[in-house]
Order: C-alpha cells, then sequence, then structure tokens
C-alpha cells in the first residue's frame, strides 16, 4: 500500500463509459506504443467482472481528483467487441479487494479502513451482489484476503498504516456464505525500520495459500519477510507458524504479493520498494531463492512501486505492475522447466498507479486498475509474444483497486 489516506467525504456518484486515446511517455525501453490500436477480439464470450474501489474522493502525491467519487463495488459488461459496459453499484466502504469462493456463488471484499472489515456477499449468475454479512477484520486497513483450498478458511491480511494493527484474521466460512466468528488472529508487530516512514511496524499485504493448500505465505511488507505457516483443517486454530520456512528479504525491499507456477513447483514475490521478482523452487514446503529480477533499470526510488502480480491464463507469461513515476506493467517470459524469468517488454499501464489488473477468460484481453487516475485500461494481449497493446477503451471509476472476473 502506497497511500495513507485521509478522512474522505462521500459524494454523488455517476459512472461514464468514454473511449479516450491514451498518451504514453517516450521512453525508449518500452515497446513501441505509438503503434495503431489493438485488433479486434475473437471469439470473445461476453463476460462479467467486479472493480473494488476506495471509497469517496483520495488525496496524496499523483492522485488525479475523481468527478466521480467510487461508492463500492461495480460490476461491468465486456462485450463480444470488446467493448465495457457499465451494469450497477452496490455501495460498500473502500471494498478494495475481491475474492470468490470456489463455488462462485460467495464473494467476499476486505473493506480498507481504519476500523477494518470484512463483507461476505452473495453473487447472482449474472454477477449481481448482496450483502450477507460483515465482521470486523480485528485490524486496521484489511488490503487483501484468500480462502484456503478446501474452502473451509477466509484469511484477511490487515495491513494498518499506523503501527500495532497489521496481521491476518482468519474466519471460518459457513454454508450460506456467510463469515463466522474469527477462530484466529496473528499480529505483526515488528517492522525492519529499513524505511522509516514505511516500516517502523509490520504490514500484512498478502495471504497466499501454496497450490497444494498445506501452507500459507503471508507477505510482510513492514518486516521484510514472508511468513510461512503451516495448514491443520482440524485444529481449534488452523495456522501453525514455520519460522524456519520463512523468507528474508534485504531490508527495505518490502514484499508485497505472491503467485505460484500452474505446476506448483515455484514461486514468485513482488517486492514493492525494490521493485523486484524473487523467483523460488518449491521442494517439500521449503522455498529456495533462484533468481532475483528487477521491474525498472532505474535506480530513483521515485520509479519503483513493485505492485500486482499475474499469470497469463497459458501461464507463459508473467505480467508485474510497477507503479510510482513508472506506471507500467511488465512482461517475463516464464520457463516451465527452470522457473526462470526473462523480461520480454515493459508497456504503459495508461494511468496512474496499476494497482491490480486481471485476464478475460480467453487471455486476450488484461484490464488494469489504475487507482489514481481514476480509469480501468484495457490492454489486447499478444498470446505469443505476451505483448500489450491499449484498444482505446477505459471506463471511469474513482479509485479503483481491484479486478475480478466472474468464471
Amino acid at each position: 500500500m502506497s497511500l495513507i489516506k485521509s478522512k474522505r467525504t462521500l459524494l454523488v456518484h455517476a459512472l461514464k463509459i468514454a473511449l479516450i486515446p491514451l498518451f504514453f511517455g517516450a521512453n525508449m525501453s518500452y515497446a513501441d506504443e505509438s503503434a495503431p490500436l489493438a485488433p479486434a477480439a475473437k471469439n470473445l464470450p461476453a463476460q462479467t467482472l467486479l472493480v473494488g474501489s476506495w471509497t469517496g474522493q483520495t488525496t496524496g502525491e499523483g492522485v488525479q481528483k475523481a468527478i466521480y467519487p467510487s461508492q463500492g463495488i461495480y460490476r461491468l459488461r465486456l462485450n463480444s467487441d470488446g467493448t465495457l459496459l457499465p451494469l450497477d453499484v452496490l455501495k460498500l466502504s473502500s471494498p478494495s479487494w475481491i475474492v470468490f469462493s470456489h463455488d462462485h456463488k460467495f464473494a467476499y471484499t476486505t473493506n480498507e479502513n481504519e476500523t477494518g472489515s470484512v463483507t461476505a456477499l452473495k453473487v447472482d449468475k449474472d454477477g449481481k451482489l448482496h450483502i450477507i454479512n460483515e465482521v470486523d477484520s480485528q485490524g486496521a486497513h484489511p488490503t487483501h484476503a484468500t480462502i484456503t483450498t478446501d474452502g473451509k478458511y477466509l484469511l484477511a491480511a490487515n495491513y494498518s498504516v499506523n503501527p500495532g494493527h497489521a496481521g491476518v484474521t482468519i474466519f471460518p466460512i459457513e454454508s450460506n456464505g456467510a463469515l463466522g466468528k474469527a477462530v484466529q488472529h496473528v499480529p505483526f508487530i515488528e517492522g525492519s525500520h529499513a524505511v522509516a516512514d514505511r516500516q517502523a511496524s509490520g504490514h500484512a499485504h498478502s495471504v497466499n495459500i501454496s497450490p497444494d493448500g498445506k501452507m500459507l505465505f503471508v507477505a510482510d511488507l513492514g518486516a521484510d519477510t514472508v511468513h510461512a505457516f503451516s495448514y491443520h483443517a482440524g485444529n481449534k486454530e488452523p495456522f501453525s507458524a514455520e519460522p524456519k520456512l520463512d523468507l528474508h528479504f534485504k531490508p527495505g525491499e518490502g514484499p508485497r504479493h505472491m503467485t505460484f507456477s500452474a505446476d506448483g513447483k515455484f514461486a514468485y514475490v513482488s517486492t514493492e520498494m525494490s521493485a523486484q521478482v524473487h523467483v523460488y523452487r518449491i521442494e517439500q514446503d521449503k522455498l529456495t531463492e533462484i533468481q532475483v529480477i528487477n521491474l525498472t533499470d532505474s535506480q530513483d526510488p521515485n520509479n519503483k512501486g513493485g505492485a500486482g502480480i499475474l499469470f497469463s491464463p497459458d501461464h507463459k507469461f508473467l505480467y508485474v505492475g510497477n507503479r510510482r513515476r513508472d506506471n507500467v506493467i511488465v512482461v517475463y517470459k516464464a520457463d516451465a522447466t527452470t522457473g526462470k524469468l526473462t523480461l520480454s517488454n515493459r508497456f504503459s499501464a495508461g494511468g496512474i498507479e496499476p494497482r491490480a489488473f486481471a485476464f478475460d477468460k480467453t487471455g486476450q484481453y488484461l484490464l488494469v486498475a489504475n487507482v489514481f487516475s481514476n480509469n480501468i485500461v484495457e490492454l489486447h494481449r499478444d498470446a505469443e509474444t505476451g505483448a500489450l497493446t491499449p484498444t482505446g477503451v477505459t471506463v471511469q471509476i474513482g479509485t479503483p483497486t481491484d479486478i475480478k472476473f466472474l468464471p
């Protein structure tokens, strides 16, 4: 999380869709962004997607004032011709991250406020949302969530801008999709203090379940550590700390998000302040680092802001966001045998602060949530090269923070 949010006032909502030209920098290290717009989609089924947000007006460095500040979770349709149509909004307070239950009948959002909470939602077949219940996250600014592979528990990561309220909270998921009373809370107190204004205490930025469901890895940006826990579904407190399996980073790197290869043999961690991807080989729950690769060639901290990390649906390419003054999506080709990455290219995100992004089910389009420029930008993906090309389609939404497609 790169923004300390001030108190914001909810304003009258409106939402517009627009086709606008996208303007790009002239940095020659990037792909040719003066090329024509992307080709039309092929065999694209209409799809529904949800957009999470910080609600109200946000202020801070780089933030563009939203003409229409967000009011909650937005439901959009990606049409078969590649256009985007806003459908409706469910009013919620700062639903910044969205995760679906494994049967996709329910969704859960972290409400990223000083007094954090998590909201359970019923999802209709058309993606329309209905609130089931809301529970206290037992921390501040919950920014990420995931569900155990057996579907029994939802885990919420409390980032906490201020010291003392960070950590992970575990909630049982009831048969009707509601969240039960928390069964475990793991506080993250100590920071590395390497970056004074970012690491004075622990900051749980993401919760990540291993593909086999046996392990939990929590990226603690404040402590420069990814904490490891083993999962025991039948225990009263289902997660046990495994400090010998923790991943340690250099002071000030700030681990943020994590993902895994399709076969579960490799793990990838994006770091925020050092703007890198750390690659690990997985053997019997132990992660061994095999590569570190930079998101940018710049040594200027103002150009470093590692963000989301996501494989293409075919798992041939890894896409990682870099924010601050860079504002690009970095594309790496992934070697399926060794797990190592090779830089393919860097592409403009079409806005400011590309926090999160998502592929449609065909992998033809990548949609990017640019928080500070208040827009969702659509990029066409070349399946052979991984390259991203702007389509000229964007949707105006105040401070969008997450995008999730319904299956």
